[in-house]
């Protein structure tokens, strides 16, 4: 008995000092990353999300596998009591709960066992028919994470096996565990054969089993794709305040002024891991490899070089690998590069910044931030960008728009049609932003003049800037060039200050997003809405009355920044409804799951392979679903599937417009 207590307490203080070790390791390679200038407040909110979505599951849960990882979770949780409880037997054989704490609480404890346990094990051979024979996509297929994942299962599956041996010797040799226990009486009989069977050499063996399997799992986790049980709690507790602090979406800003442009060690973006953040190193370590991420990355689907749960999985093993030689402070000059090395440049171009990975992470994983700051290093410390891309930040630089038209073509599109100036107004109720799409692609000025005739028929006050409106910088932000991203809000925001108006409407996500969200942190806080907004509360309040006289099937297609990025999706699918007389349909993938259009991130600007286009892939998304006309509310959007039904050989078959059109021609 004496030798049996040491050899359990010296695995015991191996197993929990070597994950307390290995804990602390990922701590120390976590503070290895900068500091992040998005505060930590806000308590309630973030004790709230950890109940919510850490033991709450909520975003697991909602698709159909993560029910599996529900069970197993909250049954090893419940089952931890059954744990200890083996343990402590150890050390005294006769503890029960119920000797502890009362008949009643063994009742409660003996059953909630017993059916956790059943939970766990059918959860595990569903997991395990899931990995080896269906196989889904999203999941890695490399023999390292086929291994590990066959590991953990087979383990919580020898433990739940192993945790029912025992329960069933205590019921038949000890009268314990009162309760209804079906399955620990299964065992029981099954293992004993008689009262004086052999089961007690059973119990020893599966209480041994039991026990080191449990420190194993221990120690393994914090090197396994399991991982994620040490980081995602934290992760959880510690992401962005969206409401409080940046919106989602929204970018970090460059405080330019702090950066020693002299030293040789400036770097703008980052070029090493030890570059990024310390959250951004913690979202490596948070990271589930559940592959939702992929499911939902455009780019992925297209078939072009991007997997963002390879991205994140990737920079945790090369921080993993170089952080020891970081700590010694010797730089680990021999590392592999990181980009071009551990992470290709196809792949950070490839991102088109719809957030499909981040809404659809169940741990907050900010895939986008991690890949734009590795492109804003490669466009602005080392201007490594494609022709087209040059060209486009040329033209914004240069004429205030992407396309490198004329600040005078931005007035031509409503000439004849009396839209007044805010240089000759002043003061307006609405300042009608259009946007350099709608005020220069020709497909987009009929979205524009739309959005007039619609205001104007409701009577509203509202002006435009005309020839001193310039281009947002959403696309040169978003294609690394932050620098010029703030020039040309600071000239926006000089330009706004000299009117005066309640609102700014526009009918492009890109501005919305961009003058709601983004220009406050240099200083332009407006009332911002999208014209799907406006147009919601016009017919809402009987200012404009628009008929149903669209006959054809219509589906609405979510545009990235104004669904994910700002919540935004009832209110254009009201105003399809107000001028739908036929059937209104959705597309597989919509709301929250919507697919790009692949326009974002500025990738409107560069060229495709023809076999790897996005909004191809989003088109076969509008002809699946049976529709006759996509409804778009973004100008990029309305340009990409119309390209693409050109591509497809559709233009009889399926129409593309923006609401504003549909609702102009209904009135």
């Amino acid at each position: 008995m004496q030798i049996k207590l040491v050899v359990l307490t010296v695995l015991i203080l191996s197993g929990v000092g070597f994950f307390t070790w290995s804990v602390y390791r990922i701590a120390r390679l976590v503070r290895l990353g900068k500091p992040s200038h998005d505060p930590v407040e806000n308590y309630g909110w973030r004790v709230g999300s950890v109940l919510k979505f850490f033991f709450g599951q909520r975003s697991v849960v909602r698709e159909l596998s993560g029910w599996g990882h529900f069970f197993i979770f909250w049954g090893f949780l419940v089952l931890g009591l059954a744990t200890v409880e083996m343990f402590v037997r150890g050390y005294n054989p006769s503890f029960h709960w119920g000797n502890l704490f009362g008949h009643g609480v063994e009742v409660v404890a003996s059953t909630a066992f017993d059916f956790c346990g059943l939970a766990v094990i059918v959860a595990v051979v569903i997991g395990l028919f899931r990995r080896f024979v269906i196989q889904p996509d999203r999941l890695r297929k490399d023999f390292a994470a086929r291994f590990d994942a066959g590991l953990i299962l087979g383990m919580i599956l020898t433990l739940m096996i192993s945790m029912f041996v025992t329960h069933g010797y205590i019921i038949l040799n000890e009268r314990a565990l009162a309760g209804f226990t079906p399955v620990s009486n299964f065992f029981s009989n099954f293992a004993s054969g008689s009262k004086d069977g052999v089961m007690p050499i059973g119990y020893d063996i599966a209480w041994w089993i039991h026990n080191i399997i449990i420190l194993a799992f221990l120690s393994y986790i914090p090197h396994s794709k399991h991982v994620h049980l040490v980081g995602a709690l934290p992760n959880i507790f510690l992401r962005r305040d969206r409401d409080r602090n940046r919106r989602k979406g929204v970018l970090k800003k460059i405080d330019f002024e702090q950066v020693d442009f002299e030293s040789d060690d400036v770097t703008l973006g980052v070029s090493k891991v030890e570059d990024f953040t310390w959250p951004q190193m913690l979202d490596f370590f948070a990271c589930t490899e559940c592959g939702r991420c992929q499911d939902n990355c455009p780019a992925y689907h297209s078939g072009k070089g991007l997997n963002p749960a390879l991205v994140i999985h990737d920079l945790k093993e090369h921080l993993v690998d170089v952080g020891p030689s970081l700590w010694s402070g010797n730089g680990a000059s021999d590392r592999a590069e990181l980009i071009g090395g551990v992470i290709s440049e196809e792949a950070i171009w490839a991102c088109t910044t719809c957030l499909g990975c981040v809404e659809n992470c169940p741990v907050f994983i900010e895939h986008v931030d991690t890949l734009q700051d590795m492109r804003r290093y490669m466009v602005m410390d080392q201007a490594n960008i494609s022709d087209e891309v040059q060209k486009t930040l040329d033209n914004m630089e240069n004429t205030g728009n992407p396309w490198g038209m004329p600040s005078q073509k931005r007035t031509e599109w409503c000439e004849g049609l009396e839209v007044p100036l805010m240089k000759d107004k002043k003061e307006v109720e609405y300042l009608y932003w259009v946007g350099c799409a709608a005020a220069m692609d020709p497909k987009n000025q009929s979205v524009a003049k739309s959005i007039v005739k619609i205001m104007k028929d409701a009577g509203l006050d509202f002006g435009i800037l005309g020839t001193e409106e310039s281009c947002t910088g959403d696309s040169a932000r978003r294609l690394g060039q932050e620098y010029l991203f703030q020039m040309m809000a600071e000239n926006n925001i000089e330009t706004l200050g000299k009117y005066s108006f309640k609102k700014i409407v526009t009918g492009c996500p890109h501005c919305f997003n961009t003058l709601r969200n983004e220009y406050a942190e240099f200083g332009g806080n407006y009332e911002v809405v999208h014209h799907s907004e406006l147009i919601q509360e016009l017919v809402d309040s009987n200012k404009i009355k628009p008929k149903k006289n669209v006959d054809k099937r219509i589906t609405y297609h979510d545009a990235c920044y104004l669904g994910r990025h700002n919540g935004i999706y009832e209110q254009p699918r009201s105003v399809v409804s107000h001028v739908a007389n036929g059937e209104v349909v959705e597309m597989g993938r919509c709301r929250e799951k919507g697919l790009c259009c692949g326009a974002g991130g500025g990738m409107m600007w560069t060229d495709e392979e023809p076999d790897k286009r996005v909004n191809l892939v989003r088109f076969d998304d509008v002809e699946q679903s049976g529709a006759e006309l996509a409804a778009t509310a973004c100008p990029f959007c309305n340009i990409m599937l119309d390209d693409a039904r050109k591509m497809r050989g559709k233009e009889d078959q399926v129409d593309v417009k923006d609401i504003a059109e549909l609702v102009a021609e209904a009135l």
